[in-house]
């Protein structure tokens, strides 16, 4: 059984800026290269729905679109912060979700589509670095950090390690 993620892929320049960013913030940074726009989660999957979410994935007839980096955010909520993102503005991102998502195979979402780019993940944030964390994604709230074109969505495998998830490409779709 297979731990995978269909996911829009980062440009360099843009995770470039993100990394930036990051400087800003507190918790366990996402590395550049594992920043992406996560679409689908899926825990356990066989070959077989692999396969069909390949074969699924190379039928969508869509286009490449422009996407926008734009304002911080965080899950679960601002006042019980585990995830701090960069939110992701584009009118076809969700429609893409939607055809994207709309294969057989179960994932493993439980929350709604909110089209984001995790910068940290954050246990427990002292006082003052809460209040710095507070006013940051005001500051931040409305700003545009990059704009992309979003050209390709991939299936990813995700394999737990001792050191964190390591990713492998298993399919690419150009848009």
């Amino acid at each position: 059984m297979t731990r995978a993620f269909t996911a829009i892929p980062l440009p360099q320049q843009q995770t470039e800026k993100l990394q930036q960013l990051q400087e800003q913030i507190p918790g366990k940074k996402v590395r550049p290269e594992k920043m992406h726009i996560t679409f689908e989660f899926f825990q356990d999957i066989d070959e077989e729905e692999i396969a069909g979410i390949k074969t699924f994935l190379e039928s969508l007839e869509t286009e490449p679109f422009s996407t926008k980096i734009q304002g911080l955010g965080a899950f679960p909520s601002k006042n019980y912060i585990r995830v701090l993102w960069a939110g992701i503005e584009s009118p076809e991102i969700n429609e893409l979700f939607r055809k994207a998502s709309s294969h057989d195979v179960e994932s493993d979402n439980d929350h709604e589509f909110r089209p984001h780019v995790t910068l940290s993940r954050v246990n427990n944030l002292m006082r003052t670095e809460k209040k710095d964390v507070h006013q940051m994604l005001q500051n931040y709230s409305d700003k545009t950090i990059g704009t992309f074109q979003a050209s390709e969505i991939m299936l990813f495998e995700s394999e737990m390690t001792s050191e964190g998830a390591k990713y492998r490409e298993l399919y690419r779709k150009d848009l």
